[in-house]
Parts: structure tokens; sequence; C-alpha cells
């Protein structure tokens, strides 16, 4: 199986709508040519894989690249990794650059313990005031530490309904971390935003060997591929390729 560079564009199927719709890039190489040049915004992404997939990767990367060209940025830790421990991790990157933390324009917050100790309403509504306060333009959420607060399903989509609006209103570019094998959550969670990357590992001809994948499962207002495509990942973080 060949594996060449994602280099020729979708053809949009309007391209009236495709003007008036603001895109951010993602940072991820290859990524942009296949959805007509990057994430719409405002939009919330669902970004969905099993572990080792590269989910951190990917909502790191794209962060540093917006702070990179000057959009400050936010990246809300949930119930997973400490931040130093994220920070030391993805220092690894070329892509990572402390002097961007230090300075301010790459933020962090920890989103799980503002959430354990206000409780999901109070913290939607700090989440909203850091985002005015810093103008920030991308918000990671790894992951969203939500659906276990709510006895009711019922009250957890009302929830997560002003949740993502809020976040919409806000104007931002919202990546949302899950895990894909979280089936109950993630399908509501998939229902409501406005796009689903699929991140996986499979095997090919060995199966003994796996390798990474990415898939757009899901991106409103914009004509995107369905193929999978295959994912690369170096000291320079993530890229990805179409395959024939």
């Amino acid at each position: 199986m060949a594996i060449v560079p994602s280099g020729t564009p979708v053809e949009p199927i309007n391209k009236g709508l495709l003007n008036m719709i603001e895109r951010l890039p993602s940072g991820i190489p290859g990524l942009d040519e296949v959805m007509e040049g990057g994430f719409p915004t405002p939009s919330v992404i669902l970004l969905l894989g099993d572990p080792g997939t590269g989910k951190t990767t990917f909502a790191m990367q794209s962060l540093f690249f917006g702070a990179k060209s000057g959009e400050p940025v936010i990246y809300m830790t949930g119930v997973a990794e400490p931040i130093f421990m994220i920070k030391k991790f993805m220092s690894a990157f070329t892509f990572y650059e402390e002097k961007l933390v230090e300075g301010g324009r790459v933020q962090f917050w920890d989103l799980g313990t503002s959430i354990a100790t206000m409780g999901p309403k109070k913290a939607l509504d700090a989440i909203t005031e850091i985002v005015k306060e810093t103008r920030a333009s991308r918000v990671i959420i790894d992951p969203l530490p939500l659906a276990q607060l709510f006895s009711s399903p019922v009250d957890y989509r009302k929830y997560l309904y002003e949740f993502l609006t809020a976040l919409r209103n806000l104007q931002v570019l919202v990546i949302i971390v899950g895990e894909e094998g979280d089936a109950g959550a993630r399908n509501l969670e998939a229902y409501m935003v406005d796009a689903v990357v699929i991140l996986t590992l499979k095997t090919l001809d060995n199966p003994l060997i796996f390798k990474n994948f990415i898939r757009i499962a899901k991106m409103r207002g914009t004509n995107h591929t369905r193929d999978v495509m295959s994912v690369e990942l170096t000291e320079d973080g993530m890229s990805v390729f179409r395959m024939e």
C-alpha cells in the first residue's frame, strides 16, 4: 500500500458557503488539505481515540501552532495526568516552546479540580471568564470530566448542551479529547459537537505491527474526506498522509 502526502484539496460543494466560514489551521501537516483549509471556527471538535493513538499530541501540537501564530491559547486538563507531567512529556516534541508558556501565550488550567471544588455550573462560569480575559482563540479540554457527575442522562444532556453552547458563543475553536471506547457518553457528545475526529491503531500486512491512522467522521460546514489516512509521529509531532 503506497502512502503519498495529502496534497489535493477536496472540492467544496458550495463555494459561497465556504467563503463565509472562518477557519483556523489545524497545525497538523496534511490535515487542512482534506477539510477545506482548516477547522471551522467557532466550533467544538471531539477528538476520539484509544490510549496511545496520539490524542494529546494532536491537541497540543494544534495549540502551540496557534500560539506561535500569535493566538492566546488555553489547555484545560480534566482528570488525567497532572499538568507538570503533560508539560514534561510534550517538551520532547519540537513544537513545544516553554517560552510561550512563561510569556502567558499558552496557559494551563486544572479543569478537573475546578469542577470538583466548584461544581459543574460554577466551573462553566469560570471557563467562560478565563477565555474572555485571555481572549483565547483555541481551547483544549483533555478530557471532559462531566458525564460521571450526573446521575441522570437527561440532566447530563441538558448541561452538555448548555456547556457546548457557551463555548461556541465565545467564538473559539474547542478541541475536546475523549476515549473512543467510552461508548455511552461519547455517543451523546459526538451527536452534539460540530466535528468528530478519530485516531486509531491498526495492523496492515503484519498482524504484529500496529500503525497510526486518522479519519474525520463528521465536520459541519465542511466538505471533507471520508477516507482513513495514515499518521506519522516523529519528534516534530504528527503528520497526516493519504493512502493509495
